[in-house]
């Protein structure tokens, strides 16, 4: 391989790993494509005859011998390539249809089979039949990076270059901004960090790495936060929802209402243990719950339906 170094690890065993980029023959531009079965003691390579470049990489979460990969025609700037194997490389099948631009990033979707988002420099499209057929989301921005939420399939996080980083709480349908503090626009990687306190990284075109934290949603001084005093009951909830606490209140508190880009939406001030929360009014979407007590913070998700 000349060029590459998109890499990916099954999901579903740690010792496959593919990795995709561009071979340049003196005749022909190739998609080369190299997995090691052994967690990257050996390698094999493919070099793919399309006259393609290879730009992103992803493994299907439930099936171990479904790969993907992602780039465009060497010969005809921006059409995109997108390629599937189910056989962990032997052979490839090619499959873009409804899809437009540079394949830049390739995300599936953990929670849900056949789903799919790809990012192009002409937008994101998405898939429900393992990349079959595309449909694009409305999100018209150049995304070079993708990161879908384990937990919640529904809410995706995008990067764009120019744009800085979105967020969609409704599996596409509609996108939101999520920029305060973020200093450059240019997103070439997004990471997500799950466990106690949810963290979104973002690298950029220029050095820099810039991270929020998606459990409280918003920039603050240090604080403690812990997740398990608190429940959220029904969750998801339509109207209305019970807070519950596991101790007592030992100092004046209040609660926050936050949308997925950190906007607080509803605030209360708290003073039982257990009390009703309405949430009549506020778009479907997630939500972060946050009680906050002195100097301690306690920060649940809360998903609305209709």
């Amino acid at each position: 391989m000349n060029d590459g170094g998109y890499v990916a690890v099954s999901p579903l065993d740690s010792n496959v790993i593919f990795c995709t980029g561009n071979v340049y023959p003196s005749s022909e531009w190739n998609i080369g494509v190299s997995h090691s079965s052994d967690g990257g003691t050996t390698w094999e390579h493919d070099t793919i005859p399309l006259g393609s470049n290879g730009f992103a990489v992803a493994f299907d979460p439930f099936d171990s011998n479904r790969v993907y990969v992602g780039g465009d025609s060497a010969y005809n700037y921006g059409y995109p390539q997108f390629l599937i194997t189910t056989d962990l490389g032997a052979t490839w099948t090619a499959s873009h249809t409804g899809m437009t631009g540079r394949i830049w990033t390739l995300a599936a979707d953990p929670t849900q089979a056949g789903v799919l988002y790809s990012g192009t420099y002409q937008g994101i499209f998405k898939s429900t039949d393992a990349g079959a057929s595309w449909t694009a989301t409305g999100f018209t921005r150049d995304t070079r990076a993708l990161v879908i939420d384990p937990t919640d399939g529904n809410t995706v996080y995008a990067g764009t270059y120019g744009n800085g980083v979105y967020i969609t709480t409704d599996a596409g349908a509609t996108w939101n901004p999520m920029n305060t503090g973020l200093g450059n626009n240019n997103i070439l990687s997004l990471s997500l960090r799950t466990g106690a306190e949810v963290t979104l990284f973002a690298g950029t075109d220029g050095g820099s790495v810039y991270r929020t934290s998606i459990t409280t949603g918003i920039a603050g001084p240090s604080c403690t936060v812990h997740r398990a005093p608190f429940t959220v009951s029904p969750n998801p909830c339509r109207a209305a929802t019970t807070i519950s606490l596991a101790s007592p209140l030992t100092a004046p508190a209040s609660l926050g209402i936050y949308d997925a880009s950190g906007s607080l939406v509803r605030s209360f001030k708290v003073r039982t243990s257990s009390f009703e929360l309405r949430t009549s009014g506020l778009p479907p979407g997630t939500y972060f719950v946050r009680l906050s007590a002195g100097k301690e913070t306690r920060t649940a998700r809360l998903t609305i339906v209709n």
